[in-house]
């Protein structure tokens, strides 16, 4: 993974969801919804989003190493919704990304970690974007890509 496009990430990932609350889930796909926070009130306006496409788990703390595919529970659709309905209304108050994979952890105002696998050759493991914006110029999205990339949009302004 590129150190430069983490960084990019990072950056990206903390200004859409550092200080959001967890709103609701949708149930085409996993996708977790959030609230807006100071740092993007003002400029978004449309929905923050969590879309989860592999394996996750929700810790009582942070790990002190990244998990391994094979040591997390494969969910079906209906368990995945209802553990994930646990962190509903937690506040998000830091962002880790993996050094070498695109692992995701959310960490809540309740001490609990959302880890989210990001490794997978094939296909995308999650995304991070906003829906329905008003300014359509605004894009903001990150990506956890399959060989372990990152893609990020996002004005510019934002990472300065």
């Amino acid at each position: 993974m590129d150190n430069d496009n983490r960084i990019i990430a990072l950056k990206t990932l903390n200004y859409l969801c550092k200080g959001s609350v967890i709103e609701g889930l949708l149930f085409h796909g996993l996708r977790i919804l959030l609230s807006e926070n100071v740092y993007n009130e003002q400029r978004i306006d449309g929905q923050i989003s969590i879309n989860i496409e592999s394996e996750f788990e929700i810790f009582q703390s942070m790990p002190e190493k990244d998990p391994k595919s094979d040591e997390l529970h494969k969910l079906n659709w209906v368990e995945s919704a209802k553990k994930l309905c646990e962190l509903r209304l937690k506040k998000i108050v830091d962002i880790k990304l993996g050094e070498q994979r695109p692992h995701l952890y959310f960490i809540f105002d309740s001490g609990e970690v959302l880890f989210i696998n990001g490794h997978h050759q094939e296909f995308e493991s999650w995304q991070v974007e906003v829906h329905n914006n008003t300014n359509l110029e605004d894009v903001f999205q990150v990506v956890a890509c399959p060989g372990d990339n990152l893609v990020t949009w996002v004005p510019e302004d934002v990472l300065e």
